[in-house]
């Protein structure tokens, strides 16, 4: 029997544990800050174990690599260099669904000298984006034609009918990765030119879309796409975009959060005491809360009735009410406020949108070709997104473990060894891929993707 630790028991890592256990029949250990959430997950199986586990008690995460066969790390980001420090000690194989880090990519090198797999970047958005949107590039090029714009879009939202708060967004993985994400740089290509937007700029770059048989969304940019220029072997001319997609709205408040410095996450401060609207009024330097909608709408520079004023009063900021949190950052208190109302209700579905846009010039003619998931999520069952993000994950921890993934070093899921049987599973588990192909003269483009 395979024996796997899984790292964490956060909002998406039920669907891979289940997986595991029920569908491969391995043994699994399933971490967490409190034994208590982990055994939420494991629910009294007997091939599952629950423990309580720090990412300081490095001496109980050595044992416990030890003992495993590979190891799928839910956890931060900015934890899994000791997880992979310990992998390569004892030799184990290592899936994340994270972005892969410069810290991470240094250890390429060694993993392939100790002859192990550290696959990143094998989730949602990162993961099935980058696996469908290579599977188009790689179609393309088998049928001798050339790729001149790629555009990928990735959303996690509530489904349509259950799109029923004035953010128009609802909480389906960390709360925190929200904020993180909020913080981080972006770029894309436009005809080989590098369009830098700083994370301060973010949510000010932003635009409408339609999508086909859809609806209607605005985009932002998604981290630095040119990163993926070599493993899709795209030419530094082409046009690349790698956007999110969120309902029309969200860039607007987003900003106006950061600007008011919600975002922030390093600085901790003591509110006992402290009401929100008092909380307010320290952030935009004001001594006294009265009429702090109207001081607040001043300093942000919008109209009282605005819809950004009006989401920070439905949040309860402007409130005569005592903070929730006694101690902790601005980032802390947002949180707080946005999980009590921003959580999916029992019976209420999320919905995951994957689409992918290649342009691609052949000898005789140009095309799009397209491909578009959506799914929703299971009814008081698993949400779309934590299946989207540990599915794959999964899977391809089993195709490891059985040999089927012959990469070493460390990867993301752009080989055709790792997407292709992926791809192919999750279509199984409802995952499909809607595919089509649009001749170029019918076509309208949208110039700022292109």
């Amino acid at each position: 029997m395979k024996k796997i630790a899984v790292l964490g028991a956060g909002f998406v890592t039920k669907p891979a544990v289940d997986y595991f256990i029920d569908r491969c029949g391995y043994e699994v250990i399933v971490t967490s800050l409190k034994k208590s959430e982990a055994e939420k997950i494991v629910q009294g199986r007997p091939s599952g174990k629950a423990i309580a586990w720090t990412i300081d008690q490095s001496d109980a995460l050595d044992r416990l690599v030890s003992e495993v066969d590979l190891v799928m790390s839910m956890i931060p980001p900015s934890m899994h260099i000791p997880v992979a420090a310990a992998c390569l000690k004892h030799h184990k194989n290592l899936v994340t669904t994270s972005y892969i880090s410069p810290d991470m990519e240094s250890l390429s090198q060694a993993c392939q000298q100790n002859g192990i797999l550290f696959l990143n970047e094998i989730g949602e958005d990162p993961g099935l984006d980058i696996m469908s949107s290579k599977k188009l590039i790689d179609e393309i090029k088998m049928q001798k034609g050339e790729v001149t714009a790629v555009t990928s879009y990735g959303a996690g939202l509530p489904a349509f009918e259950h799109n029923n708060n004035p953010f128009g967004y609802k909480f389906s993985w960390s709360p925190r990765g929200i904020i993180l994400a909020a913080q981080s740089s972006a770029a894309y290509l436009k005809k080989g030119q590098r369009v830098e937007i700083p994370a301060r700029d973010l949510f000010d770059h932003h635009w409408l879309i339609d999508l086909d048989d859809i609806g209607s969304f605005e985009t932002y940019p998604n981290r630095d796409c040119q990163t993926y220029l070599d493993c899709f072997g795209l030419e530094k001319e082409v046009s690349f975009y790698r956007g999110l997609l969120r309902y029309t709205g969200w860039c607007n408040t987003m900003k106006g959060l950061v600007d008011l410095n919600l975002f922030d996450i390093t600085a901790e401060k003591d509110y006992a005491g402290t009401t929100y609207a008092q909380f307010m009024a320290s952030l935009i330097k004001e001594q006294n809360p009265e009429n702090i909608l109207q001081k607040t709408a001043r300093f942000l520079k919008t109209k009282e009735n605005s819809d950004l004023i009006k989401r920070l009063k439905w949040l309860g900021l402007f409130e005569d009410k005592e903070i929730a949190v006694s101690k902790g950052t601005n980032g802390d208190v947002l949180i707080k406020l946005m999980t009590g109302k921003m959580s999916y209700r029992p019976l209420e579905q999320d919905m995951v949108i994957i689409h992918n846009e290649v342009l691609a010039d052949f000898t005789d003619h140009k095309e799009k070709r397209i491909s578009t998931l959506l799914v929703k999520g299971e009814p008081a069952g698993d949400s779309a997104m934590s299946r989207a993000v540990s599915l794959p994950a999964a899977i391809a921890s089993r195709l490891i473990l059985e040999g089927k993934i012959k990469a070493k070093g460390v990867q993301r899921p752009t080989l055709q060894e790792i997407y292709q049987p992926v791809l192919e599973e999750m279509c199984e588990l409802g995952f499909r891929f809607k595919q089509k192909t649009m001749p170029m003269d019918t076509l309208q483009h949208n110039s700022n993707a292109n």
